[in-house]
């Protein structure tokens, strides 16, 4: 039995495709929509890209170690316009916000 379509994929719909050029580069801040740890990739939310969502890979998360996000998790996501499946916006960089830091970026380094 087909499901009914959700509300995000009814405002993409209608919004059609993004205005910019294919490999366009921007950045914006956002929130962690959804993450699935054993797969290593989720979604990002941002105004500027909206109704369309951020494809993120663990890769391009800024840190050592074992990388993750957790939803609602503050952001900021350097992306690129492209067209991988359901997704028009993809990952190159992701840095965690400050909690509570209205755009100060989290300090990765271990210093400090």
């Amino acid at each position: 039995m087909p499901q009914d379509p959700r509300p995000d994929d009814l405002a993409r719909a209608a919004a059609g495709e993004p205005p910019e050029p294919l490999f366009t580069r921007a950045s914006a801040e956002g929130t962690v929509k959804w993450w699935k740890p054993d797969r290593g990739y989720g979604a990002i939310a941002t105004g500027a890209t909206a109704p369309w969502d951020v494809w993120c890979h663990f890769a391009a998360i800024e840190g050592s170690g074992y990388k993750e996000l957790a939803p609602g998790e503050r952001v900021h996501v350097d992306y690129y316009r492209a067209n991988q499946e359901s997704f028009r916006y993809l990952a190159e960089r992701v840095r965690r916000l400050a909690p509570g830091g209205a755009g100060e970026v989290e300090s990765t380094s271990g210093a400090g």
